[in-house]
């Protein structure tokens, strides 16, 4: 893999470590928030009797709503040791610890057993791994036979402005996200069948309208804001306006993609 590719997957891991990038993005760092994950841990029928895999699973507030709202057993894996550290504390405060625990790990090479989860989650990721084909292979090996997957991440539709091309773009998963029938195809040929994709785009204007309000709070603080912020992230709320202009176009969408191994 291509050494801008693994810079763009390190970069990514420092800035969701951020304070200030919780500060903008909410604790659900991926659109759609709280709604989105139970609907993706529905749609891959999870149930109290679920061992579940969260993977890239950031401060592990996901891996907390499925095991709370789903009486689930879920495993969160991420490359970052501040963000999972984070991660067990809020479970231990939450009264989760006994039905989350979290793994320091990359999803191209997953720590675990074949067949260890009835179901894998992975929100607005994917396309920030090195080898999206490798990590669907590992998400792959570790489901149980008939075990589901779930995804939610951004697609393109047409080539991206060189206004998102920049760190934020990239680390709202723009500047690199596939197709939806790249998708369609990666799952296939890692071995998947039944897969259903649907378009979720109501999460974006949702995601773009929390940026704006928490960025209007932090206007005040509008030196403090800049210095948290990497010097070639750029002005977000520029950056929101391109990409609010791009999705209206049609040039990029979210989905929510699920499939079982068989």
């Amino acid at each position: 893999m291509s050494a801008a590719r693994r810079n763009l997957a390190s970069c990514c891991v420092q800035l969701y470590e951020l304070p200030i990038v919780e500060h903008l993005l909410g604790q659900s760092f991926h659109p759609g928030g709280v709604k989105l994950t139970r609907q993706l841990a529905s749609s891959t029928l999870v149930s109290p009797q679920s061992d579940v895999l969260d993977v890239a699973c950031g401060n592990g507030n996901s891996a907390r709503i499925v095991a709370a709202d789903f009486g689930a057993n879920v495993t969160g894996c991420d490359y970052s040791a501040v963000n999972l550290e984070h991660a067990r504390i809020s479970s231990r405060e939450s009264g989760l610890a006994e039905k989350t625990k979290f793994v320091r790990a990359s999803a191209e090479q997953l720590p675990f057993a074949a067949e260890s989860f009835d179901a894998t989650l992975c929100e607005c990721s994917l396309c920030l791994f090195e080898n999206m084909d490798s990590a669907l292979q590992q998400l792959h090996r570790v489901l149980n036979p008939g075990g589901r997957i779930g995804i939610s991440d951004f697609f393109l539709s047409a080539p991206v402005p060189k206004s998102l091309d920049g760190l934020l773009g990239r680390v709202l998963c723009v500047a690199n996200a596939p197709s939806v029938e790249a998708y369609r195809e990666a799952l296939s040929q890692a071995g998947f069948d039944f897969v259903r994709i649907r378009i979720v785009n109501w999460t974006l204007a949702d995601m773009i309208k929390r940026i704006r309000q928490r960025m209007k709070v932090l206007t005040t603080a509008k030196a403090e804001l800049n210095s948290a912020l990497p010097a070639d992230f750029g002005d977000p709320a520029l950056v929101l306006a391109d990409l609010e202009k791009f999705i209206a176009s049609g040039g990029a969408g979210y989905l929510m993609a699920t499939a079982r191994k068989f």
